[in-house]
């Protein structure tokens, strides 16, 4: 599909789209950049890539990138600006192309956009936005597994001066990994993923730390069960990551979150004044979505085992 890629970042997402990359044979030449030198180190050892650093200024001085045809970032959400900064320098001073395809991972959009174009002094056409919504409960380039992304959503948010070549090669690189593409604009997305996963996220925070503040936590933890087990499971995800998450999409963040308070209030009411009825009806409400929710999960899982 290309011929030489660069990834920056080697986490769980970065490694990740190299393995899948790797298994499916979609690229020639595979260079990438990590903060951590080690993990560079580990993926050029074991023949994963010709080549990467922990800079990539520096990587791209040593020439071998003025034919790279496309960047995926995937480092957390306030790194960002400081990429797209060095790819600037990088197009400035002819070590990358100027039509090179700069796209991402992160899961906000909104803020990204402002750096871009803070960066750039417009929108590139060639900066295409997209967000896998994937994951795993292990993070780091060990945990990096080349089929994450079959049968998942991938969210392309195109902004109005993408060139559509360049939006059409992105999707058809995620699908080429598994992915089920859907587009979507910037604010939007934003909207959706801090109800749907940026919330849940800081719920199970809040509750893990919680418990791990009381006198008994030793005690709490081994006689917790199954529902405590799978909803605290998230909160063992990378806290860096979900620090920049949550402040790069506040504003969505805490509009949901003040729902939620309503609708725990509620609940607090219902339970001091045996509102039988109340309490019924909500979770019955609940009960019914997570049906929903649990057979579009069943045709998901068919469709990765295809």
């Amino acid at each position: 599909m290309f011929n030489n890629i660069l990834i920056i970042g080697l986490g769980l997402i970065g490694g990740s789209v190299l393995q899948g990359i790797i298994d499916n044979r979609l690229v020639n030449h595979l260079y990438a950049i990590d903060f951590d030198k080690s993990v560079i180190d580990n993926a050029i050892n074991n023949k994963l890539i010709a080549n990467g650093d922990d800079d990539l200024l520096a990587l791209a001085g040593t020439g071998i990138l003025k034919d790279c045809e496309c960047i995926i970032i995937a480092v957390p959400a306030f790194a960002v600006k400081n990429i797209l900064s060095q790819i600037k320098t990088a197009i400035d001073d002819k070590l990358l192309p100027n039509d090179i395809i700069i796209s991402d991972t992160a899961s906000t959009k909104g803020n990204i956009l402002k750096d871009a174009h803070d960066i750039f002094g417009e929108l590139p056409p060639n900066l295409v936005l997209a967000h896998p919504i994937a994951g795993a409960e292990k993070s780091g380039f060990m945990a990096r597994n080349g089929e994450l992304f079959k049968a998942h959503k991938l969210i392309i948010c195109p902004h109005a001066f993408n060139n559509q070549t360049m939006v059409d090669k992105i999707a058809t690189l995620w699908q080429a990994l598994g992915a089920s593409v859907d587009f979507m604009s910037c604010d939007k997305h934003d909207e959706v993923l801090a109800l749907t996963s940026h919330l849940p996220h800081l719920l199970s925070y809040a509750l893990t730390y919680q418990l791990a503040k009381d006198e008994e936590s030793l005690n709490i933890f081994r006689y917790a069960g199954g529902g405590f087990r799978d909803f605290s499971r998230i909160s063992a995800s990378s806290p860096i990551m979900w620090h920049d998450i949550f402040l790069a999409n506040k504003q969505a963040v805490l509009k949901g979150l003040e729902n939620y308070q309503t609708i725990l209030n509620e609940l607090k009411s219902a339970i001091e004044n045996d509102s039988s009825d109340d309490l019924l009806k909500t979770f019955e409400i609940a009960k019914n979505a997570r049906e929903h929710f649990g057979r579009l999960l069943i045709e998901k899982e068919k469709l990765k085992n295809l």
